[in-house]
C-alpha cells in the first residue's frame, strides 16, 4: 500500500560528515554552514552542499541539512518542508500505526484470490488491496447445509435438487411418511400433507441418513438406525438430515403408542403435546433436524 504520511520531524541516518547545527546563528537558513566558504562560481537558486546545488526543502539526502538522508525502514523515502517523510511502502509492506520511526511495518502475507475464512466459517476469496485490513469475499450458496455467504441462512435461493419434500398421509396403517405422495394411494393412505417437511437428497457433509423401516404388517417408522433398531435392513433412505440444531432446520418430534404399536412424527410441538394428552403417546425426544423449506 502506498500512502503519504503528513511531514515529521525524523531522521533515521546522516551519511554525511556534518550534520545540520543546532544553533540557527551558525548558518544561515538558506545558505551553507558556517565556516563553509560559498562557492560563487555556482548559480544555486537555493543551497550548496559539497559544492553541489541541493534544496534542503525537498532533496532526501540532504533534508534539512547538508548530509541529512531521509531513512525509513521498509520503504522509500521523501524530502518536505525540510522533514522526512515516507513515500511508498515496498510491496509486500503496509504502513499500518501511521508512525513514521518504523515506517512500513506490516508484512503481508495475503494472496489475492487464495482461500481464506469467512466471518461465519465458510471458505471465500481473500482480497488484499488492503495490507493492513485484507477482507474476505464471501462464496455463493451451494447444497451443502453451511451458511456459504454469511447472511444467517443455508442454502437459500431454491438450490436445484438439493432438498426433497416428505409427504405424511394417514390411514389404516397410521401415519406414513415418505417421499412421493403418489406412494400413499397405493398403501391406501389420505395425503395429509404433500410437503410435511424436507430433508436433503444427496449425502451431504455433517448430515446423517434418516431410515424408513418397516416393522410388520405396513406399519412403518423412521429412525437414524441403519439396522432400523431391530438388526434388519431399512426399507428406504428419506433422505439427510442434520443430528442436531442447524443451519435453520427444525426439530422433527417422534412419539410412540404402545396400544397402537405406531409411530407418529411431528414437527410442531403443540401437536406433540397434544398427541400426548389425548391419544396417550408417549414422546420419545427428537428424532432428527429438518427442513420446513427448500
Amino acid at each position: 500500500m502506498t500512502r503519504l504520511l503528513p511531514a515529521l520531524p525524523l531522521v533515521l541516518l546522516s551519511c554525511g560528515s556534518r550534520l545540520l547545527p543546532q544553533s540557527t546563528d551558525s548558518a544561515d537558513a538558506d545558505g551553507p554552514f558556517a565556516g563553509e566558504a560559498e562557492d560563487t562560481s555556482l548559480d544555486c537558486p537555493r543551497d550548496q552542499c559539497d559544492g553541489a546545488c541541493v534544496d534542503l526543502r525537498t532533496d532526501p539526502n540532504n533534508c534539512g541539512g547538508c548530509g541529512r538522508t531521509c531513512v525509513v525502514p521498509n520503504a522509500g523515502a521523501a524530502c518536505e518542508d525540510s522533514f522526512c517523510v515516507l513515500d511508498i511502502c515496498e510491496e509486500g509492506w503496509g504502513d499500518c500505526d501511521g508512525a513514521l520511526a518504523n515506517g512500513c511495518e506490516q508484512a503481508s502475507t495475503c494472496v489475492t484470490g487464495g482461500a481464506c475464512t469467512t466471518s461465519c466459517g465458510s471458505t471465500g476469496s481473500a482480497v488484499c488491496t488492503d495490507i493492513c485490513a485484507p477482507t474476505c469475499v464471501t462464496p455463493v450458496e451451494s447444497c451443502n447445509a453451511i451458511d456459504d455467504n454469511c447472511d444467517g441462512a443455508c442454502d437459500e435461493g431454491a438450490l436445484a435438487g438439493c432438498r426433497r419434500n416428505i409427504y405424511r398421509s394417514y390411514g389404516a396403517l397410521g401415519h406414513v411418511y415418505g417421499t412421493d405422495s403418489g406412494e400413499a394411494a397405493g398403501l391406501g393412505q389420505s395425503v395429509e400433507n404433500g410437503d410435511y417437511f424436507f430433508v436433503y437428497s444427496e449425502e451431504t457433509a455433517g448430515l446423517a441418513p434418516l431410515y424408513r423401516c418397516d416393522k410388520g404388517g405396513g406399519r412403518r417408522f423412521l429412525t437414524l438406525s441403519a439396522s432400523c433398531e431391530l438388526g434388519v435392513a431399512p426399507e428406504l433412505v428419506l433422505g439427510w438430515v442434520a443430528t442436531s440444531e442447524r443451519c435453520g432446520a427444525v426439530p422433527l418430534y417422534r412419539l410412540f403408542s404402545s396400544a397402537a404399536s405406531n409411530h407418529f412424527y411431528t414437527t410442531s410441538a403443540a401437536e406433540r403435546d397434544s398427541v400426548v394428552a389425548a391419544h396417550g403417546y408417549v414422546s420419545e425426544g427428537v428424532a432428527a433436524w429438518v427442513w420446513a423449506g427448500r
